[in-house]
């Protein structure tokens, strides 16, 4: 029966081996290439000045949501802000689709109390009824609500309001602010 020192000795032998035939394939790799498309080192590298690049950072990605309020389908970039304990703040913007003007969305995905509102460039709020209930599902980085009734001019003392109409949204949390949004 081997010892493990032996077994290690011989992981480590051939490790050497296969760093070895990496490094010679890489040393004759570029006496291989096609120089066709120019030479291989620059003129500005040939001379012995130091060329750096620099790649950007990649950017996280991009958070985004939809409402669907009535026909009119709102799309949103959004930033979102875990709160702990299941609640995400979402702050959004996006274009309505009929007339090209900034639209603004606030989410509170909460389980004590939920809210969503859009505010059009008119200052129009739309929100859900007072009489109806928001149900606001929260999983894998996904918000999602339907059957929401929405309305405008909401007076909160009386619940009245003018109806919009049904709708639902999903937002995708695909990165989460570090910062608390203002």
């Amino acid at each position: 029966m081997p010892s493990r020192r032996r077994r290690a000795s011989g992981r480590l032998l051939g490790g050497l081996v296969a760093l070895l035939a990496v490094a010679g394939a890489v040393a004759a790799a570029p006496g291989c290439a096609d120089t066709a498309d120019g030479p291989l080192v620059s003129d500005e590298a040939a001379s012995g000045e130091v060329v750096t690049t620099t790649a950007a950072p990649p950017e996280p990605p991009r958070s985004e949501g939809t409402a669907k309020i009535g026909e009119v389908e709102y799309e949103f970039t959004v930033t979102c802000q875990d709160r702990g304990a299941g609640d995400v703040v979402v702050l959004g913007v996006g274009a309505d689709p009929v007339s090209g003007s900034l639209v603004e969305l606030y989410l509170e995905a909460s389980f004590v109390d939920p809210y969503i509102g859009l505010r059009l460039a008119d200052g129009t709020l739309i929100e859900p009824s007072l009489e109806s209930p928001l149900d606001l599902y929260l999983q894998d980085d996904v918000i999602r609500a339907s059957a929401i009734r929405f309305v405008r001019d909401l007076n909160l003392a009386t619940g009245e309001a003018t109806e919009v109409g049904f709708g639902d949204f999903e937002i995708h949390c695909d990165n989460y602010a570090r910062e608390p949004p203002s």
